[in-house]
């Protein structure tokens, strides 16, 4: 069952060079076996309305960002002008303990970017976004990063991987939020993973997109599933 996600005001905050330098390492097994369990909520986007939708800033005659159900897919549309940028859409409950799949494919050709998954967003009294961010790029890095007060901390930095699918692909993400743990996979294979226990809370899953300074990122994302998660040893 899908529920309408509440508006989100767009944060199109620079994320930095350092953010965006990728560094090539591998990952290696995880620290625990993550589990699906009931399946909480699923979104094929066959039709509006289910997903935040709208054009960012709402009155600019040129959008830098634009999220859209259209073809079945939910897509992410955003140019970074002056500064690397980044911006996301959610929808659905508040949940904590979760596992969620995704299938992404970049349509944009450049690969200077971000795209991925959101969980435990939630926001404050000052209406400042945070949360989770779990992430793959066009040219085959993942990293795992604090969003907070509309930036992110990488809390993994950024490594190389094989597994994902470079450029205009799709790639097939999984993100774990368990307890303390998260973890990051692509196309079936486990990539990293860190501890953090900063947001020990239940939140909006969403989907993200940014890109380096000049950049253009569209990505499409379908077939969205989101499980309960516990941890095995």
């Amino acid at each position: 069952m899908t529920s309408k996600p509440r508006t989100l005001f767009k944060l199109l905050i620079a994320l930095g060079t350092a953010a965006l330098a990728l560094a090539a390492c591998g990952g290696s097994d995880p620290s625990y076996r993550p589990v699906a369990g009931e399946m909480l909520f699923s979104e094929s986007f066959d039709a509006p309305g289910s997903w935040e939708e709208g054009a960012y800033p709402p009155d600019a005659a040129d959008p830098v960002s634009r999220l859209a159900i259209a073809d079945g897919r939910y897509g992410i549309a955003h140019r970074a002008e002056r500064a690397a940028s980044f911006t996301w859409g959610a929808g659905g409950a508040d949940y904590e303990e979760v596992i969620v799949e995704v299938r992404a494919e970049q349509l944009s050709a450049g690969k200077d970017n971000l795209y991925g998954v959101l969980c435990r967003l939630a926001q404050d009294d000052a209406g400042n976004w945070s949360g989770y961010a779990l992430l793959i790029s066009g040219d085959g890095h993942y990293g795992i990063a604090d969003l907070s007060r509309g930036s992110l901390g990488f809390l993994l930095k950024w490594h190389q991987s094989d597994v994902i699918e470079q450029g205009q692909a799709a790639n097939t993400i999984r993100a774990v939020c368990a307890r303390n743990y998260l973890a990051v996979y692509a196309n079936g294979q486990f990539l990293g993973e860190v501890k953090d226990s900063l947001y020990r809370r239940a939140g909006q899953v969403g989907l993200i997109a940014g890109a380096n300074e000049g950049v253009t990122v569209h990505v499409a994302f379908d077939d969205l599933a989101i499980f309960a998660a516990t941890l095995s040893d």
